[in-house]
């Protein structure tokens, strides 16, 4: 459940009214990364922040590894991963770049299939 769905489904731009709700040790930790309902998209290699709708606690941290329909898998700092479903959460993204990971080649990659 959403309990904040009512109050950012009035705003265009929904990081700085959700932020507001969040605990302030959590905040310090996502408020420079990008809002995923902010207009962004996910692309492997990214870095995500899953913060649970219910409770607004910070619940995982990982780098995205596949991405298919809602249900996103990420490689925890273990040697483990995690499936999420993109609607139980949240999702904030810090864009990761490097000569390995060119964003604009999975753009056009996705733009292909």
């Amino acid at each position: 459940m959403d309990i904040l769905k009512p109050i950012l489904d009035i705003y265009d731009t929904k990081k700085d009214v959700l932020l507001f709700y969040v605990n302030p040790d959590i905040v310090s930790t996502i408020d420079s990364l990008k809002y995923l309902d902010d207009d962004n998209e996910l692309f492997l290699n990214d870095k995500i922040f899953c913060l649970d709708r219910s409770t607004l606690s910070l619940d995982h941290i990982g780098i995205i590894q596949a991405i298919k329909d809602t249900i996103i898998t990420i490689k925890k700092n273990g040697n483990y991963s995690v499936h999420l479903d993109e609607k139980r959460y949240h999702i904030f993204i810090k864009r990761r770049r490097s000569k390995q990971n060119d964003r604009d080649f999975y753009k056009a990659l996705l733009n292909a299939l």
